[in-house]
């Protein structure tokens, strides 16, 4: 049996297993490489072997787009457009990469992005898990789904039930939550992490057509959802986040635990491969794996981005108007939009949107 058929046959997770290690060797070769080969500068520089200092400059246009009229683009800068609402439209931004997983797992037209702001207030070395110190950074993740994928969805991400349904006049709101679940950020590192609960909302309008959306995160309002989304070490001086994980020590029974890490460098976005587990018996298996780009942004004044849109806002909002009103009308989808911002998910605060460049989509 050659390669190609061995490929057809394998299941899925084999197959992430495999691309992780291709993965790991190519990054190892170009990080290697990257400093002395003129094209690959740019990766060396985003690895930090090149110093190099980037100098973000913003964007003081406003570009109206019109029917049947040119937009004016600009290279490697995010513009706001307006198409008779407002719009935040990243230019370069890239899905590419998730897409391919998702549709190798089976979760064709599935889109996920996740927002972390940490707070420039945040203590040097800050754990999530301990609540004194909630409030120090913000997550939001947001899950478009087709809804030809919802059957898989609740099989992967188990909800509902008679305490985890609500009923709209036209469609249903469902508590959803992850399993234990373990990730696996490229270019972040070679180690596969574990999150912590992780739950969300899930809307599910009654017109097929319109995706459902699966909101994520420190969503109920009250600021980072306890019990924490994952277990994090803060450093804004370094610039980085470590996401932490404990197993047991495969190798010694003293100690009993070893730590394993996964690296995160603020202003960058990851394509992080969830790998939810679903218990069988008494066996844990992993199934139905799914990729997420996960951005990191920080360190930042907090009054400032409570009034940023959640990642995929229009959407949701799109779902939301579905659910609730049964029809999609632009001035209520709009208004929605405008006040779907980080600080009502995080703190139900009533506040609307700002303008702003944001390295995630807004649509």
């Amino acid at each position: 049996m050659g390669f190609s058929d061995w490929w057809y046959y394998t299941g899925a997770i084999t197959k992430t297993l495999v691309l992780i290690g291709m993965t790991a060797l190519a990054l190892l070769t170009l990080t290697l490489l990257a400093p002395h080969v003129s094209f690959l500068k740019p990766i060396a520089q985003r690895l930090g072997l090149v110093q190099t200092q980037t100098i973000y400059v913003p964007v003081n246009h406003t570009v109206v787009k019109y029917v049947n009229q040119t937009v004016v683009r600009y290279i490697n800068q995010t513009v706001p457009v307006y198409i008779n609402r407002t719009v935040y439209v990243p230019v370069g931004l890239n899905e590419s990469l998730s897409t391919y997983f998702n549709n190798m797992f089976g979760w064709n037209g599935l889109r996920c992005w996740i927002v972390t702001f940490i707070y420039d207030n945040a203590t040097p070395y800050y754990y999530e898990g301990n609540n004194s110190t909630w409030g120090s950074m913000a997550t939001i993740g947001t899950m478009i789904v087709p809804q030809q994928l919802l059957n898989k969805l609740n099989e992967t991400l188990p909800g509902g039930g008679p305490n985890g349904t609500y009923y709209y006049p036209y469609g249903v709101l469902q508590i959803n939550g992850f399993p234990l679940t373990y990730m696996y950020a490229i270019g972040a590192s070679l180690n596969i992490t574990g999150l912590w609960v992780l739950s969300g909302e899930l809307f599910i309008p009654r017109n097929t057509s319109v995706p459902a959306v699966f909101i994520f995160g420190d969503w109920l309002g009250i600021g980072p959802t306890p019990p924490p989304f994952y277990a994090a070490v803060i450093n804004n001086t370094g610039g980085y986040m470590v996401v932490m994980s404990q197993y047991p020590n495969p190798y010694s029974l003293q100690p009993l635990t070893i730590n394993v890490t996964t690296v995160f460098y603020y202003n960058r976005t990851y394509t992080v491969i969830l790998l939810p587990e679903r218990v069988v018996g008494a066996i844990q298996v992993m199934e139905n794996p799914l990729a997420c780009n996960w951005t990191i942004i920080g360190p930042v004044d907090p009054n400032v981005i409570m009034r940023y849109p959640i990642p995929y806002d229009w959407s949701a909002s799109e779902a939301w108007i579905a659910m609730t009103k049964g029809y999609l009308s632009t001035s209520a989808i709009e208004r929605t939009y405008e006040y779907n911002t980080f600080g009502y998910w995080v703190w139900n605060m009533n506040i609307t949107i700002v303008n702003a460049s944001l390295p995630y989509p807004t649509s």
